[in-house]
């Protein structure tokens, strides 16, 4: 099998070459099967590049990123087919619906098997959306999605055969967030008085970057020690760099963009926030546990499956200043309570996240034959997204 003529060649077709959650993990995935000697892997972004491509081509994973133009591109099916062919993949995992459209009809075209994974059921819920979806899945050998929620959502809402599904999670490397060295506090021009919160994120609005500014106002003005790093990138930079402007917070919160020392800059900060308004199952939370970081973050989504409250961290309602500002004053206030809380997430993520788990489930979809018979979809297929 070491034989790299005997290897599994594998792609991964995601959103972009960035940082979010889902392309991380497809990352991951990538590099860990890459270390087994057993897989040729790559990574494919359908919209663009990004800080990916550096850390892919440091690691010896190919990739590659495309250009999207519009919803259905069927140029870009056309290009993804012909890399997949001339590569000779035999496996394609996609990653979200749209990249399921572009990479699933690609992988299709050329005969390889497509393992699909959902990542939340809130992108989902439209009725053109899930018609869409219902087609696509017959292009599939499985569907997996990283909570039991998402899979039930798959199953009772959009009508996906159970036979088809499987959950499974999401899982972090535990070692390198527990074994991380903080950066100096002088790296921020702070010191070790103040009590830093860390947020890594997107800079999008459905992760909810506004209200935590709104609710972080309220709290320096009776916790002047509190700091805030934002780690992330998107579309809203901006504008969230304007109203901690106004809000007055430029000696309190710093904006970092990117990053690919996530693990270090989770040691450096005292507790965790994610306020999103809508989410799945967010790896960046699972990745502040394992550092051993209390978590304040939203009652949405399959999280409350993750924090535990009071026991690893506290929930909030959504889009609600008031509370956030409360749990994240109770967390500042409590040094005992905080430390309680990261080294019981810490355990948790060890037993139940680690990303062995998530690796070894995985392979085991790529490796066995197609085990879900499917009707011939090809005319199905084209018919069908006329009609969406």
């Amino acid at each position: 099998m070491n034989d790299s003529t005997s290897n599994i060649r594998l792609a991964q077709i995601i959103y972009a070459l960035c940082l979010g959650g889902s392309e991380v993990l497809a990352w991951r995935l990538a590099k860990s099967l890459k270390g087994s000697a057993q897989y040729d892997c790559s990574l494919f972004g359908i919209a663009h590049g990004g800080p990916l491509a550096p850390l892919l081509a440091a690691d010896g994973i190919p990739s590659q990123a495309f250009a999207r133009r519009g919803r259905v591109d069927f140029s870009l099916i056309a290009r993804l087919a012909w890399r997949l062919r001339r590569d000779g993949i035999q496996v394609v995992h996609t990653h979200h619906l749209g990249q399921l459209l572009h990479g699933g009809l690609a992988a299709k075209l050329v005969g390889a098997k497509i393992v699909h994974t959902e990542h939340d059921s809130h992108s989902l819920q439209g009725a053109r959306t899930q018609r869409l979806f219902r087609v696509l899945a017959c292009l599939t050998d499985r569907i997996t999605t990283v909570a039991d929620p998402v899979t039930a959502f798959l199953r009772d809402q959009i009508g996906i055969p159970a036979a088809k599904l499987q959950t499974i999670a999401n899982g972090v490397l535990v070692e390198t967030f527990e074994n991380a060295k903080p950066l100096p506090r002088g790296a921020f021009a702070w010191n070790d008085r103040d009590v830093v919160i860390g947020c890594v994120a997107r800079l999008e609005a459905e992760k909810g970057h506004s209200v935590l500014l709104r609710a972080f106002h309220q709290l320096r003005r009776r916790l002047a020690q509190a700091k805030l790093l934002i780690v992330g990138d998107g579309s809203l930079k901006g504008a969230l760099q304007e109203q901690a402007r106004e809000l007055g917070l430029n000696d309190a919160v710093q904006f970092l963009g990117p990053r690919s020392d996530v693990p270090a800059l989770l040691a450096s900060c005292d507790l965790f926030v994610l306020p999103s308004l809508k989410e799945g199952v967010p790896l960046s939370i699972l990745e502040a546990m394992a550092a051993g970081r209390a978590v304040v973050a939203s009652r949405v989504g399959s999280i409350p499956q993750i924090v535990e409250e009071g026991k690893t961290g506290f929930l909030v309602p959504a889009d609600n200043v008031d509370a956030l500002e409360k749990a994240l004053a109770g967390l500042i206030s409590d040094a005992t309570l905080r430390n309680n809380l990261g080294r019981n997430g810490w355990m948790i993520v060890r037993e139940r996240y680690h990303f062995d788990r998530t690796i070894e489930a995985y392979r085991k979809l790529y490796e066995q034959s197609p085990s879900v018979s499917r009707p011939s979809v090809g005319r199905v297929a084209s018919r069908s997204l006329g009609e969406i």
